[in-house]
């Protein structure tokens, strides 16, 4: 059976200068799995997430309308066309094929701060909408399947229910390759100005780890930083800096992803800290592939 699995919703509204910041973030997984076994056979998470501002508060209504557009939306910010785009490419896994998995994400204190309200003071939360942006990204860019995220499912299980109000337990084990990530802080600098307005970089500071448990053996190891670029003009003063800061993790994880694709990326020579790293990321890469 194939079914889009949600599994994550959360709104944050912030007053901010004259302004209401709202974010909302869906996280879901396109999954396939064997009804009769009840194990995971495919699993390819999706993530979306929309930003607005608006002078009064958002009713409720407003609310349902912002979660609405993104399941419905027919652009790639739609959680339907994730997921009919994710089962057109999938395939069956041959015999003795490996499983990945994205075991944990997770922010040191310094990240937590600029996360929005919502979420500032749920570290678990926050750590599981980054492990789901992160291997939203990998599936997509990649083609990968991933094992559902490991947080939040007891004793190796995970149970749902069904549209027509079945309620199942799925097996869900320990994949034999791992992914960790952790952001652990953000920076905002300055780097131009005119009369017309002022540019800022918005940086993130990470650590991404793939490796293998059994053995403990490290792939890809290594401390990794992204900037994003924002235009503020002139005339606005009332700044909210998360949306910056969420595209900077974004192009973190679609560089990473990009550079697992194209293992002579300059951008990965000059983001990573770890030495020999195109070594690291073509070993990856080759696993990878090695794992679809």
């Amino acid at each position: 059976m194939a079914v889009l699995l949600l599994n994550g919703e959360t709104v944050s509204t912030e007053h901010i200068g004259d302004y209401y910041k709202t974010f909302v973030s869906l996280r879901a997984d396109a999954l396939i799995f064997d009804y009769k076994n009840k194990n995971v056979v495919r699993s390819y998470p999706l993530s979306v997430v929309m930003f607005d501002a608006t002078a009064q508060p958002p009713t409720p209504a407003a609310i349902e309308a912002y979660v609405r557009d993104l399941l419905l939306r027919e652009d790639g910010g739609g959680l339907l066309t994730q997921f009919t785009r994710r089962l057109s490419a999938a395939r069956l896994p041959a015999p003795g094929t490996k499983t990945i998995q994205v075991r944990r994400a997770q922010l040191a204190p310094e990240a937590m701060a600029v996360m929005p309200a919502a979420i500032r003071d749920k570290p678990a939360l926050a750590g599981q909408m980054i492990a789901d942006a992160f291997g939203s990204i990998l599936a997509a860019k990649l083609g990968v399947s991933l094992l559902p995220t490991g947080l939040g499912h007891a004793l190796g299980t995970m149970s749902f229910r069904l549209d027509n109000g079945d309620a199942l337990d799925l097996k869900v084990g320990e994949g034999d390759y791992l992914f960790d990530v952790k952001l652990n802080k953000f920076a905002k600098i300055k780097s131009g100005e005119n009369n017309v307005g002022a540019s800022y970089v918005y940086g993130v500071y990470g650590n991404v780890r793939f490796f293998e448990p059994l053995l403990n053996t490290d792939f890809f190891n290594s401390d990794l930083k992204n900037g994003e670029v924002k235009i503020v003009p002139a005339n606005q003063t009332d700044l909210d800096d998360f949306p910056a800061y969420e595209a900077a993790i974004r192009g973190l994880f679609l560089k990473f992803a990009d550079a697992l694709v194209q293992p002579e990326s300059k951008w990965i020579v000059t983001a990573a800290a770890a030495p020999e790293i195109t070594k690291q990321i073509a070993t990856s890469k080759a696993i990878i592939k090695a794992s679809k």
